[in-house]
């Protein structure tokens, strides 16, 4: 396998696409209600208010995403022609990286102009960094949440389920995981170690920018733990 002519076709199919397009439309029209409502009302929303509701779709989207560049060659079956030699399989793994990196970075920059428009329109706080913080945001959710998606379907193949597995984990998961958080018997290192896991941290910080160091290098570490692991694990798998 070419990587350079593969990873050229995977960025054009997945980056010049209209679901994602549509996706990002979507966000900064939700978002861009708060922006609007601003202008109109002169308040009382924050940025944070319209980087949390841009989010609302950002995140389930990109979560999706994440799961369908895992997901798509094992439910056409084309993963069987690309995993021919342990060589190509890591080729895989660098690719979904860089791809859903390319994608994050699109989401990010997505945010970072809802932003600008709000500076523009309501004179709010805004500065260059808030776009590279956007930016750098996103690729940490989805670069953790495709390894993330990659890692179990070494183990578990079955499309579908995956897809309602990355649903549930963005939408449902963290919900529960804060209902955990809320009760008094769980023991404190418990609650810690749930706040800085990044399936909870995650979704909950990345809607109003929020991580603090902490939780970027728990997210950072785990990241490379899982590609690591799919780095050592992948040209070993059977599928």
């Amino acid at each position: 396998m070419n990587f350079g002519k593969y990873l050229t076709l995977e960025l054009k199919r997945n980056v010049l696409s209209l679901p994602l397009f549509l996706a990002i439309g979507l966000s900064l029209m939700l978002g861009g209600g708060i922006v609007y409502s601003i202008y109109q009302m002169d308040g009382p929303f924050r940025p944070e208010n319209v980087t949390g509701l841009y989010s609302m779709i950002a995140t389930v989207a990109l979560g999706v995403y994440c799961a369908k560049l895992v997901i798509i060659d094992l439910h056409y079956g084309t993963i069987y022609l690309l995993f021919t030699s342990a060589r190509d399989r890591l080729k895989f793994l660098v690719s979904r990286v860089i791809v859903t990196s390319a994608v994050s970075v699109m989401f990010g920059i997505g945010c970072g102009a809802l932003l600008y428009v709000n500076y523009f329109l309501n004179d709010q706080a805004f500065s260059w960094g808030d776009v590279g913080s956007a930016v750098f945001h996103y690729v940490l959710f989805g670069v953790f949440f495709t390894l993330f998606f990659l890692v179990i379907s070494m183990f578990y193949q079955k499309t579908m389920n995956l897809f309602v597995l990355s649903v549930v984990t963005i939408l449902v998961l963290p919900g529960i995981l804060g209902i955990v958080l809320q009760v008094d018997a769980v023991p404190a290192f418990i609650k810690d170690f749930v706040t800085y896991l990044p399936l909870y941290s995650l979704p909950n910080d990345l809607p109003f920018l929020a991580m603090e160091s902490l939780d970027i290098v728990v997210v950072t570490l785990v990241s490379l733990g899982f590609f690591a692991f799919a780095y050592y694990r992948l040209p070993k798998t059977d599928y």
